[in-house]
């Protein structure tokens, strides 16, 4: 409950009543309930009872099981029990407001809409000029405020996106004008005369909902076999596909797709989307073929899925805050996502898995899980260490500004020279520098 009310602090229409027992909710009078939110930690069998009793007392009740790796659930039978959605606390945090407002949508209007109701939008979707049909949001993350800017009906001229574009400064929408703004987008690209009129917010949004059933399969606690890994490895393959990772793109092409990805808020789904391309966009910059790009990206979507059996309590810390203990917890996730890529049988290549497991290792030997020295590290590994510090220093964080992607690249290449405790190969990050340069 603490952690929902995170999740849905400031969305004021709503009213969250909390039920201990099954009988208490039946008992209780004039309760007409449009969402349910299931705790899942007492296992499966009491999961059962509570997805049953709401929906044949409340047959028009959605219901979302939230659940975590303290107790692994058979989402196959709460499905089939009447369970609309199964969320993971942790990993699929920032995708359970979508599917709240999704199921139950309300609207929230003024200034004090939390940024959790809000999805940035890509500029390029943008057209000035042109009447929009949803209301436009900057967030301040200073004052914890997202200000409405423009309503819709109204254009955005050539000024005010430069702002946006000059100031580094994303846009908003609310969650619930979502299918709005795909339209608004589908049009923009229609008049453009793009032969595949589907906007680069739509392409993210569309990876997420990938990202959010790939990490269904990897956490459903019923029986798995072949089909699961094969499943997980097809929606890695359409994510990949979708933003074209592994195309030969010539030089100034690349790093405009590769600058495109950052200034970006970290969220484990974002950080999978980003490190991906980076990766992929990085192994072209080395002079890998398309194969080998591939593998890049699969180990950038793949990289982090063994964060989700972390406990519950460590999502809500920065890891620099985290105690001895949750800090030797937290360096376990490399080996835990690869451990959890090969329980699901997802058919992927020793070099990937390698690479996966050694994203957040150092030349230097100070990295963790296994502190490797450099000899000991694959080239794809390498460049999956390059890649995750350029992300580290490219993406928005609370109280901390983006670093511009040259800078951070010129930046990289210089701690390599200098051997600093960065730890990244120096072969990886001046080839790369000296092809961005």
């Amino acid at each position: 409950m603490d952690a929902v009310k995170v999740i849905l602090k400031g969305y004021y229409p709503y009213q969250l009543r909390q039920f201990k027992t099954v009988d208490e909710a039946l008992e209780s009078q004039n309760f007409h309930p449009i969402l349910a939110l299931i705790d899942g930690q007492d296992g499966s069998n009491s999961t059962n009872e509570w997805v049953q009793s709401v929906k044949m007392n409340f047959s028009d009740c959605h219901v979302i099981v939230l659940h975590s790796a303290a107790a692994p659930l058979n989402f196959d039978a709460i499905k089939k029990n009447g369970a609309d959605e199964m969320m993971h606390i942790n990993f699929d945090r920032e995708f359970i407001s979508d599917m709240v407002l999704q199921l139950a949508p309300v609207e929230m209007e003024g200034d004090n809409i939390p940024i959790t109701a809000l999805m940035p939008v890509d500029l390029r979707d943008i057209e000035a000029q042109m009447n929009i049909n949803f209301d436009v949001y900057v967030h301040l993350p200073a004052n914890h405020r997202s200000v409405l800017m423009r309503k819709a009906g109204d254009i955005l001229d050539e000024k005010q996106i430069a702002k946006f574009l000059g100031l580094k400064q994303q846009m908003y929408i609310k969650k619930t004008q979502r299918k709005e703004f795909f339209e608004y987008a589908r049009t923009v690209q229609s008049l453009r005369n793009s032969p595949f009129p589907v906007s680069m917010t739509e392409k993210f949004h569309r990876s997420k909902k990938a990202i959010y059933e790939i990490m269904a399969q990897f956490l459903n606690g019923a029986a798995t076999d072949f089909s699961g890994g094969r499943l997980i490895f097809d929606k890695c393959k359409e994510i990949i596909a979708d933003f074209e990772l592994t195309k030969d793109l010539d030089k100034e092409t690349l790093f405009t797709e590769i600058f495109r990805f950052t200034g970006n808020t970290r969220t484990l789904y974002h950080d999978c989307i980003c490190l991906s391309a980076y990766a992929a966009f990085f192994a072209q910059a080395m002079g890998w073929g398309p194969e080998k790009r591939e593998s890049a990206a699969l180990a950038g979507l793949l990289h982090n899925v063994g964060l989700s059996q972390m406990p519950v309590a460590m999502a809500e810390k920065d890891p620099q805050y985290y105690t001895p203990e949750e800090l030797k917890e937290f360096h376990l996730y490399p080996d835990r996502s690869v451990n959890m890529v090969k329980a699901k049988k997802v058919p992927l290549s020793v070099e990937i898995s390698e690479a996966i497991g050694q994203h957040r290792e150092k030349v230097n030997g100070k990295g963790f899980p296994k502190a490797l020295p450099g000899e000991d590290l694959s080239d794809l590994g390498k460049l999956m260490i390059f890649a995750y510090r350029f992300m580290e220093l490219t993406s928005l964080r609370e109280h901390r500004q983006a670093m511009p992607p040259a800078q951070a690249l010129q930046l990289l290449r210089d701690n390599s020279i200098e051997a600093t405790d960065d730890g990244l190969d120096m072969l990886t990050a001046t080839t790369i520098f000296k092809k961005y340069k």
